[in-house]
């Protein structure tokens, strides 16, 4: 059960804002890179919505956080192939 999520706008809010069970966790187990991408997001994101915590964001204040972390997980990708990209 459970493969790799794709990183996608839904499966980052269902990822980071889903009910804490047993299947999160094992999602979270399997795609260790995108939930360290949340987690490093979440410490500087402030919602739109002025909202303090994660338990009263409104819809919008999700999909700008999941952007926020495609965005992350983005720019990690174009840096990571910056750093094994070899000139001769």
């Amino acid at each position: 059960m459970g493969t790799v999520m794709k990183p996608t706008l839904g499966n980052v809010i269902r990822l980071w804002f889903g009910a804490d069970t047993p299947i999160r966790h094992h999602k979270i187990k399997l795609n260790p890179d995108l939930w360290a991408a949340c987690q490093r997001v979440s410490q500087d994101f402030k919602a739109p919505s002025g909202a303090l915590s994660k338990d009263h964001y409104r819809k919008s204040d999700k999909t700008s956080f999941a952007r926020a972390v495609l965005d992350t997980i983005e720019q990690d990708k174009v840096h990571d192939e910056a750093m094994h990209s070899t000139y001769y």
